[in-house]
């Protein structure tokens, strides 16, 4: 027989998500402390996994985030930037507190070594370190950890029955109504600043468009996007083209002030 929770113990709940969901954005955590974190745990993953050789590789990497990084000092300013390009194939990148950025070969691969595409990518990462995402996502988590410890306290007089039921509608709720959506939030953010960290360095934005493009026809299956801690490709898409005049005519003023060409 399946039983049901009062109506105050669901009140309780959605009531914390929504207190959640409201203070999300909040970064209560030390940036020095998460910067000293993700540099022990970046150089660990220099010693663990494998990182490339290929000469090309490595200097395309330098070479675009010593650029984009250059425009974002105003955002980020102090930050020690260290770029490395993991032998791996899936077309994957990251961006940890401090600085700490890592480029999959794959990607590389996958945009047939275009440096607009690569670029796309590279600013979207540097704009994640620019809104402290890393130290949000950890202050949420905090937060949602802390909201289950209080429901456990709240259902301690119930039976076990009831506490599972609790347990298991809480840890939905806070998964695709509170952290889930606010992962994507943060994904559009960094897309939205990083198309503009990419023009702004002189990079071309309309290959983020072909860039995820392609990365919409390597994908196998599609989560609905409520699942997805990331936008769909094809929402994402449309959100870029959306903002592309302004990135186009900041392209082009920085192709003039480099003294190049823009593409036509």
């Amino acid at each position: 027989m399946i039983k049901k929770l009062s109506p105050l113990f669901c009140s309780l709940v959605l009531a914390y998500l929504s207190f959640v969901l409201g203070g999300c954005g909040a970064a209560v955590l030390s940036d020095e402390g998460l910067a000293k974190q993700a540099g022990n745990q970046f150089n660990q993953m220099k010693k663990k996994e494998k990182v490339s050789t290929n000469t090309s590789h490595n200097r395309m990497i330098q070479r675009i985030g010593k650029r984009i990084t250059d425009v974002a000092e105003v955002d980020i300013q102090g930050t020690e930037w260290e770029f490395v390009v993991f032998d791996k194939p899936e077309p994957n990148a990251f961006a940890m507190p401090g600085g700490k950025v890592g480029v999959n070969s794959g990607l590389i691969v996958l945009s047939d070594g275009n440096e607009d595409e690569v670029a796309a990518v590279i600013g979207h990462e540097i704009a994640h370190v620019a809104f402290r995402h890393s130290n949000k996502r950890m202050s949420q988590a905090m937060g949602l950890a802390l909201g289950g410890a209080i429901l456990d306290v709240a259902m301690r007089k119930k039976d076990n029955t009831d506490r599972q039921i609790a347990r298991g509608a809480y840890a939905a709720g806070a998964t695709v109504g509170v952290a889930l959506p606010f992962s994507r939030s943060q994904e559009r953010e960094a897309d939205h600043r990083g198309i503009y960290y990419a023009a702004m360095a002189g990079y071309d934005p309309r290959a983020a468009i072909s860039f995820w493009k392609k990365m919409q026809a390597k994908s196998k299956s599609r989560m609905p996007q409520f699942l997805s801690t990331h936008p769909d490709s094809g929402n994402r898409i449309a959100f870029l083209q959306g903002n592309m005049d302004r990135a186009l005519a900041l392209y082009r003023e920085a192709k003039a002030s480099r003294g190049e060409k823009p593409n036509p």
